[in-house]
């Protein structure tokens, strides 16, 4: 009975204990509080126009500033070497300007708002640093002065050559249009003396109407500087505006630049002889070439002279044919003749020489010749001893050279009735004088 009353009591317990809910946990405890946070500064806010560029290399952001482009050549102090030169051959002026060497240049003139370009079959020259621009006699002296223009080239390609602006210069020019007291004055044997020769052609001042330039102005054609010599002296003495007449002379033909002398003088058709007008004046420039036979030791074989004065006789007969519009011209008052050489004396070619005076003496019929060659003062007339071939008119030689400075030039003043010939000297001074009487 006990042991059943002992175990309903166990049942009664177990029954009861899993009917209470479980006792719940104790709290825990506070946590202990954050510590305050720490303030970070606020990054800087970039505009979203100023992003940052992507990050260069650091050569490349250290590469200096370009330098500023060079300012453009003027003209004509950093362009031409010397003033343009006017030449009067045949019927036409060749104006000639001479840029500084290596710098490749494109050229014309204009007259009259007419354009006359330095150009070979439509193709503007650039690569010689002389230009040469044909205008007619007759537009030039009508206007009375030309307008130079160029561009230099920066790079001159097949397409899109690169040029710097145009630049221009406009010369005065004075024709002769007087008919009497015509002013001149003959340079010869200069051989590369350039202040000495401007300086006597001074002697008219600004009453001067030409100049002749009678040879041997270079002393040789060795170097690129011998050449341009002849623009020096022509284009100082003269600041192209007046006409000059050109003759070469036996010196020029020597050197290894000689065949180069073309693109720097003037020319009839490529040839150093032929005729010319200014105003009045009627002229004949003839071409000697050298004064030894071709075969001299002293040429190498380099000449062919004789065949040259062959080709000039028959150019000269040309002219007697043309003598219409040539020397017999209506308006023309004076007959001149240029050669350096005066061939009047020695056996040198001699049948060739007394031909042209023969030619020139019976049809040309000329006031005056003009001549150096010989370094003296002299006047020669028809019949004197120096006169072996029969001289067709009066022979001035009026070129002297001494040492350094010493050089002598020829004034010349034409009137209707004779020409009064003054030898001066570098100093101006008159040296010898005479007056040459026309028949």
């Amino acid at each position: 009975m006990k042991k059943l009353l002992l175990l309903f009591l166990c049942i009664f317990c177990l029954t009861h204990a899993q009917q209470q809910p479980a006792p719940a946990a104790p709290p825990a405890p506070p946590a202990p509080p954050a510590p305050p946070a720490v303030q970070k500064p606020a990054e800087p806010q970039q505009p979203a126009a100023q992003k940052p560029a992507e990050q260069k290399p650091a050569v490349e952001a250290a590469k200096p500033a370009e330098p500023p482009k060079p300012e453009p050549k003027k003209l004509p102090e950093d362009i031409l070497q010397t003033p343009p030169v006017v030449y009067a051959v045949g019927n036409e002026y060749q104006i000639m300007a001479l840029v500084k060497q290596d710098l490749p240049v494109v050229m014309w003139v204009e007259v009259n708002g007419k354009s006359y370009y330095d150009a070979s079959n439509g193709i503007l020259r650039s690569a010689r640093s002389s230009h040469r621009m044909t205008v007619p006699q007759s537009e030039l002296n009508a206007a009375k002065e030309y307008t130079l223009c160029c561009h230099v080239l920066t790079k001159r390609k097949a397409y899109f050559t690169q040029t710097e602006p145009l630049q221009k210069k406009t010369y005065k020019f004075r024709p002769i249009e007087k008919t009497e007291n015509i002013k001149f004055f003959m340079l010869g044997d200069c051989h590369n003396r350039v202040k000495a020769p401007i300086a006597v052609t001074q002697y008219y001042g600004k009453d001067l109407d030409l100049l002749i330039l009678n040879g041997d102005i270079l002393d040789r054609s060795e170097k690129y500087s011998d050449l341009i010599n002849l623009f020096k002296v022509a284009g100082g003495a003269t600041n192209g505006e007046i006409p000059v007449v050109y003759a070469r002379g036996n010196h020029e033909p020597r050197g290894v630049m000689a065949e180069e002398l073309e693109y720097y003088s003037p020319l009839r058709n490529g040839y150093s002889y032929f005729t010319f007008r200014v105003g009045p004046i009627w002229g004949i420039v003839l071409d000697c070439g050298e004064d030894k036979p071709d075969g001299h030791d002293a040429y190498g074989h380099t000449i062919a002279c004789h065949p040259f004065r062959l080709e000039e006789t028959e150019y000269l007969k040309s002219v007697i044919a043309n003598a219409a519009n040539e020397y017999n011209a209506p308006d023309v008052k004076y007959r001149l003749v240029v050669c350096h050489i005066p061939f009047i004396r020695g056996t040198f070619e001699a049948d060739i020489y007394r031909e042209w005076c023969t030619l020139l003496r019976e049809n040309v019929k000329p006031n005056l010749m003009f001549s150096a060659h010989y370094h003296r003062l002299k006047v020669v007339r028809p019949g004197d001893d120096w006169d072996k071939n029969g001289i067709p008119c009066t022979v001035v030689i009026g070129s002297r050279t001494g040492k350094g400075d010493d050089y002598t030039g020829t004034a010349v003043e034409l009137t209707e009735k004779n020409a009064a010939v003054r030898f001066v000297n570098f100093t101006q001074k008159v040296e010898g004088e005479d007056i040459i009487e026309f028949k």
